[in-house]
């Protein structure tokens, strides 16, 4: 059954402010805190908050706003290109940071000799992190501004329908399909089972030779994100992936419609998993409303003497702040 758009409007604004909230939260703790910043396994964290605040900050807020009039923020051409650009070269780098943290973090836990040298760290750190990064913003820059696009603008449509853009040349469509969303959410999945079986082989058949507690800040970190993509990403990939290898479009259209909307909480819910799932940040988070609670006074009633005024009128209760 499809979603109707007013539950869509509630739903994205509902979630959209505590993870702009959490975003702030986590970026402002990652990049003051010395030790959480020079992390090599908090960095690509750093981006993909980063981009998730890009994301909600732009296309979710501008998609809420089409949610609430059926229209397009801006009835101009180039407000739709930034919107459907910032869309599609946001997520896809969300997408493929998340599939590079999944691999990395096999390097990270296994493989450390990979990092041990400054050169080898720019190799296997630093480098697929500006790749990965780059890499999208750069494609669809090209592919959204500066290839011709047909498409005429239709402003009562989401991103005013240029997303047909991408599939105007059936070469740059499979490839966008395949490399930019199939491959990435193949990648998280297989990568993050793969982990839990060698951590979980390494734990238990090892035993004292495996420091668990040395991983196991790496492992969850990385699994609390990748439950978000197998949840809310992989169903409509799995689907994508049928439908270009010849299955109807027919068959569970629906539910790759509502999907994909479901998949704009990969990003709505990543910073507020982030900060829950480390417990530096749970931490702070405790302090935080700790001292929150503290600056708000309390306000008690105390119950007075009666005492008779000169005017008749008899005062008994005053609310008293302590």
């Amino acid at each position: 059954m499809a979603i109707p758009i007013i539950l869509r409007f509630w739903l994205l604004l509902i979630f959209m402010i505590p993870s702009i909230l959490s975003s702030i939260f986590c970026l402002y703790y990652f990049l003051v805190d010395r030790t959480l910043r020079k992390a090599l396994n908090n960095h690509v964290i750093i981006f993909i908050l980063f981009l998730c605040l890009m994301y909600n900050i732009t296309d979710i807020i501008w998609l809420i706003h089409y949610f609430r009039t059926s229209s397009s923020l801006s009835s101009t051409r180039i407000f739709c290109l930034i919107w459907v650009y910032s869309d599609y070269a946001s997520y896809v780098s969300i997408s493929c940071l998340t599939a590079w943290a999944s691999v990395e973090r096999h390097i990270l836990i296994f493989h450390q000799n990979l990092i041990a040298t400054q050169t080898k760290r720019f190799l296997f750190h630093y480098l697929p992190l500006i790749i990965f990064s780059a890499y999208p913003f750069i494609y669809y820059i090209v592919i959204f501004f500066i290839l011709p696009c047909k498409t005429v603008p239709d402003y009562t449509m989401p991103r005013c329908g240029l997303v047909n853009c991408v599939y105007e040349n059936a070469s740059i469509g499979l490839w966008d399909g395949l490399a930019n969303n199939i491959i990435p959410s193949f990648i998280i999945v297989i990568f993050s089972l793969a982990l839990i079986g060698r951590v979980w082989y390494n734990k238990y058949r090892m035993g004292q030779r495996f420091q668990w507690r040395n991983y196991k800040k790496l492992t969850v970190q990385l699994l609390s994100i990748s439950v978000l993509y197998s949840a809310f990403l992989f169903p409509p990939m799995l689907l994508y992936t049928a439908y270009s290898a010849g299955l109807s479009y027919d068959v569970g259209a629906e539910f790759y419609s509502s999907s994909l909307f479901f998949s704009y909480f990969v990003t709505l819910l990543i910073p507020c998993v982030c900060t829950v799932s480390l417990p530096e940040l749970r931490t702070k988070l405790y302090k935080v409303t700790r001292m929150y609670r503290r600056a708000i006074p309390v306000i008690s009633m105390r119950m007075l003497p009666i005492s008779r005024l000169g005017d008749g009128r008899t005062a008994r209760v005053a609310p008293a702040l302590s």
